[in-house]
């Protein structure tokens, strides 16, 4: 039961402040709130925009433990935003429990990412997260034009951390890794690496293993098989759990079927709706 969200998204610190690294504009004293980058006034670009077959979407799944419904969760892209003036696509991730596990195990999360419409490099992401006794709010920042990243994040007693490291050229959080992956090409035999930062970099290696059909409430897909080998925590998967994820055999590559294992059994989300209408299926 432990991290039920992780299973919706491709699911350490120094302590400098962004002034002493000198990042233009944006800081620890300027930057309180990440969603204070977004606005919906596009502005025009000359540039092509990445093909993101994705977009729009808005994936429905429901979570089970074992044979028991514990919760519901959704993937979602309705919009492309301006972030800190670059075009992007806003990704979101929600997840709860249902009525019967939130009287022992409560989950309330929600988290975001703002994926650049060009490059499909994240520009940025946010954590709300409540699970159990467990409670995380935190929102890292990455500044492609200095190569570094300001992260804050906010302890349960309120208190405010912000610390800032290095990112590379191209980046992925753990909740875009997911869409990045969708737009590869997926050949079974052949690993995916994808440069993620938690507030350190580091490489996710995704295994494809095979394709197979398989059924799920929202119907019968052709699908490929994917293991993403988690290091750090991630939204899939906490480290050191083994994580299956079943994509459509398609451009769009829409995850049907997540399972993860946990200490007793596993938890898996299986799609029950957006396929039809939505994405043009």
């Amino acid at each position: 039961m432990k991290k039920l969200a992780f299973l919706l998204l491709f699911i350490p610190l120094t302590s400098s402040s962004a002034a002493e690294l000198q990042l233009p504009l944006i800081s620890s004293s300027t930057l309180l709130n990440i969603h204070k980058l977004q606005t919906n006034e596009l502005s025009p670009s000359t540039a092509p925009l990445a093909a993101l077959t994705v977009f729009p979407e808005n994936l429905k799944f429901e979570i089970s433990w074992g044979p028991v419904n514990v919760g519901e969760a959704s993937l979602e892209v309705a919009q492309k935003v301006s972030f800190n003036g670059k075009l992007a696509y806003h990704i979101i991730s929600q997840a709860r429990s249902n009525s019967f596990c939130d009287t022992f195990y409560k989950v309330r999360d929600l988290n975001e990412s703002w994926m650049d419409a060009i490059n499909l490099s994240s520009l940025g992401y946010s954590k709300n997260l409540r699970e159990g006794h467990f409670f995380r709010d935190e929102w890292v920042f990455f500044n492609h034009d200095t190569h570094f990243f300001l992260a804050r994040t906010v302890s349960k007693n309120g208190s405010v951390i912000y610390s800032t490291g290095p990112i590379i050229s191209h980046i992925e959080d753990i909740l875009s890794s997911l869409y990045y992956l969708r737009s590869q090409t997926l050949t079974p035999g052949k690993n995916v690496l994808v440069n993620v930062n938690t507030k350190k970099n580091w490489p996710l290696l995704v295994r494809v293993i095979r394709k197979e059909k398989i059924t799920v409430p929202a119907g019968t897909f052709d699908t490929i098989l994917v293991e993403p080998l988690v290091r750090k925590h991630g939204i899939f998967i906490q480290k050191g759990r083994k994580l299956q994820v079943w994509l459509t055999d398609d451009a769009k590559k829409i995850p049907v079927q997540m399972q993860v294992d946990i200490f007793f059994g596993h938890v898996s989300a299986v799609l029950v709706s957006g396929v039809k209408g939505f994405l043009g299926l």
